[in-house]
């Protein structure tokens, strides 16, 4: 079975991917995986847009499926649906099989080394490789 080069942003629970505006927006709430008050994002000084312009932001990214809100009191809490890394995987990913036109890693990987295709072992012997990788960081 072949290995897509990254997740895509499907594989993610969204469709579209984030303006430069609303990434700085998420690169808050990512910082804040315990969830953070619409309360604590209007009173960043980083963002100097007014509240209903900020409310309308972090409206966009709520229904691009970038995060879950909860109500409480007067205020929406923001959770992250996935990590910030998680998401730039997918973007690269995306970037990666529009530039290059390679829908598989080991394509990928193969085109780097001069090579059309790599053989059913060199693959194992990646995966395993990958895997060790995954492991190590993991571990960490």
């Amino acid at each position: 079975m072949k290995q897509k080069v990254s997740e895509s942003l499907n594989s993610l629970g969204v469709a579209r991917k984030l303006s430069p505006l609303e990434l700085k927006f998420m690169k808050l709430i990512w910082a804040h995986p315990e969830g953070i008050s619409s309360h604590e994002i209007y009173a960043e000084s980083e963002f100097c847009q007014g509240q209903g312009t900020k409310g309308t932001i972090l409206f966009k990214i709520n229904k691009k499926g970038y995060v879950k809100t909860v109500q409480q009191g007067r205020h929406h809490i923001y959770y992250p649906l996935f990590t910030q890394q998680e998401y730039e995987q997918a973007i690269a990913g995306q970037q990666l099989e529009k530039s290059l036109g390679n829908n598989s890693f080991f394509d990928l990987v193969a085109a780097f080394c001069g090579k059309s295709c790599l053989t059913k072992k060199q693959e194992e012997r990646i995966s395993q490789l990958l895997e060790e990788i995954k492991h190590d960081s993991e571990t960490e």
